[in-house]
């Protein structure tokens, strides 16, 4: 039987108020233990609502969500989130901000500290521990947040379009750090991104989610050889699977209904 780390039945999550907005209908999904899961989709379609929902951070308005077979009620230690923009905070060194976790809770150095260090070392940031958030480049505070976020020991991280504010240089550099620290680690991943290819170089299952309400549209292998890395780019079969992915996202954009056009 398979060892499932996430597991969605039948979700659907409704905002109130005078208008409600309908966000996410439907979803039915099973992450695996130690898959890394992409998900796509037109801007709005849910896919934060999603993550958001799996975090604990917002409760669905129907259905169930699961992590490890328990139900999700609130945020836990089992589930991190890194997010676009990796919310530093700004008084903390690189070190400390690294360590706040760990200190929050009253744990002994000596519980976190050589982990610490070799998380530090992992995302390339040996020799800015004592440097300020506001001295570093945007890959460089994203490479703190990811650190923090796997100082945790999450079962599951949850990344929300991590490397979407970066130049391009910078993103595949942070693609590659992601692909070897995940190739060693193995954790479960669920990773939101609006770049086909990101979402190819990444994952073993990429989602194709629909506009407003949310649904899923289409679930795509991606059956590429790992170890991967960004020579992948080049290759025929990885842009077969984009084609692929690009005619279902122009399906359903194609699909979107037009507003009409008001002229003052």
């Amino acid at each position: 039987m398979p060892d499932y780390a996430i597991q969605i039945g039948k979700v659907e999550k409704v905002y109130g108020g005078k208008l409600p907005v309908h966000a996410l209908t439907g979803i039915d999904l099973t992450i695996v233990n130690g898959e890394f899961v992409a998900m796509l989709g037109p801007s709005g379609c849910g896919k934060s609502t999603l993550l958001n929902l799996i975090a604990g951070f917002e409760e669905p308005s129907a259905g169930e969500i699961r992590v490890f077979d328990q139900i999700v009620v609130a945020p836990g230690p089992d589930r991190a989130v890194v997010f676009q923009e990796p919310a530093l905070l700004p008084w903390l060194t690189v070190w400390d901000n690294i360590v706040f976790g760990p200190k929050l809770r009253h744990l002994a150095i000596g519980q976190y500290q050589d982990l610490a260090l070799e998380y530090l070392v992992t995302v390339g940031l040996e020799g800015f521990e004592r440097h300020l958030p506001d001295q570093l480049s945007g890959g460089m505070k994203q490479r703190v947040g990811i650190a923090r976020a796997l100082l945790a020991r999450p079962r599951v991280l949850l990344m929300d379009e991590p490397f979407g504010a970066l130049d391009a240089q910078t993103r595949l550099q942070m693609q590659q750090l992601l692909l070897d620290v995940w190739e060693r680690q193995r954790r479960t991943v669920m990773f939101i991104t609006h770049d086909i290819d990101e979402a190819i170089l990444l994952a073993d299952v990429v989602y194709i989610m629909t506009a407003r309400p949310g649904q899923l549209r289409s679930r795509i292998e991606i059956n590429l050889p790992r170890p991967r890395n960004l020579d992948l780019l080049m290759e025929d079969d990885f842009n077969q699977i984009r084609r692929e992915i690009f005619d279902q996202l122009r399906a359903e954009v194609l699909s979107l209904p037009k507003s009409p056009i008001r002229l003052k």
